[in-house]
């Protein structure tokens, strides 16, 4: 069957996927800071024969491009990492730096067996004369849910008939499940500065406000739909505490099913930190960094991956393979889940 001749091709390229998966896992870089990944995939993919295309407005994004017409065939990789996740290749808990960037989200495997597969792909296309056109879109900043939407407005995905990705979990099947609409807000508060302890009666606290701000937040929770979520964090909070902070910021996240959904919570998000702002006499700027609609799943797709799983069967693994998920399982209490 010819789809097992692609599987050979992989088979043929897995030392590259390996050595690409640990030197990121080695190498994590946050959303935003992904040149060497980004520099990495590019001379991978460069290498072996596929065309560079940069990205207008995108330092870390690009297109690599193989072949000619119909189909163009997407497959989508991903590379940064998450903060305060660093971890040595160990079953147990060991950092590589303490407090570090590191991949906890599995973007080192996601990016490298995208690229594994392209690869694959050419190879067979070289080999069976196949016509059309193969790309491998590196996307950065996938953790602040960005990077692709960046990646759109610039028009990157013009011409392609189809896009393929995928994500390590801990089962290996073809999902089919849409996913959440959201938008990342950052909530900038100013106030006064003032001496706390010779004249706080002058200064307006920008801290008070995001302080405020996330109580109401935590209350409205109450009062949106159960599949709604509201994630923050305070990204500034003022210097030193002899000072009434001057300026003070939080980033939101929120996610639900439709835009619909997110744009009502948004909104009433907004009358929070107004509400907050008032309370406070500060003023609040409001900074939608990203917003995408819901993913949703495409039937004929899911179809046709899960009957060539079933076809091509399960993956293999080998006896160290297998102590290794034995010793992570070992090293996991139930606390923890």
């Amino acid at each position: 069957m010819e789809k097992y001749k692609v599987i050979d091709k992989v088979k043929d390229i897995k030392s590259i996927i390996d050595d690409l998966s640990i030197k990121i896992w080695e190498n994590p870089e946050i959303a935003g800071e992904e040149k060497y990944a980004s520099a990495l995939f590019k001379d991978i993919l460069k290498n072996n024969g596929f065309a560079i295309k940069e990205i207008n407005n995108m330092e870390y994004a690009f297109i690599a491009e193989y072949g000619s017409g119909h189909p163009v065939i997407a497959v989508l990789g991903e590379y940064d990492a998450l903060a305060g996740m660093s971890q040595k290749i160990e079953a147990v808990h060991n950092p590589l730096v303490p407090n570090g960037n590191g991949h906890g989200c599995g973007h080192n495997l996601l990016g490298s067996a995208a690229l594994g597969a392209v690869l694959a792909i050419k190879k067979y296309m070289e080999e069976a004369d196949k016509k059309g056109t193969i790309r491998f879109y590196g996307c950065p900043e996938e953790e602040t849910l960005i990077g692709k939407v960046k990646m759109i407005k610039e028009g990157a995905f013009e011409g392609c008939d189809l896009a393929l990705s995928w994500h390590p979990m801990n089962a290996n099947a073809a999902v089919y499940k849409a996913y959440l609409s959201n938008n990342s807000i950052k909530f900038n508060f100013t106030g006064k500065s003032a001496h706390a302890g010779a004249s706080p009666h002058l200064g307006r606290s920008a801290l008070d406000a995001v302080e405020l701000m996330n109580v109401g937040a935590n209350y409205l929770r109450e009062h949106v739909i159960d599949k709604a979520r509201i994630h923050y964090t305070i990204t500034k909070a003022g210097g030193p505490p002899n000072i009434v902070p001057k300026e003070a910021e939080s980033w939101y996240f929120v996610r639900a099913p439709h835009r619909k959904d997110v744009e009502e919570i948004t909104q009433r998000l907004y009358k929070v930190a107004d509400g907050a702002a008032m309370m406070t006499e500060t003023s609040v700027e409001k900074n939608l960094i990203s917003g995408c609609y819901e993913l949703l799943p495409n039937d004929t797709l899911f179809e046709l991956t899960h009957k060539n799983m079933e076809e091509i069967s399960s993956p293999e693994y080998s006896e160290k393979d297998l102590q290794f998920a034995l010793d992570l399982q070992k090293s996991i209490n139930t606390s923890q889940i």
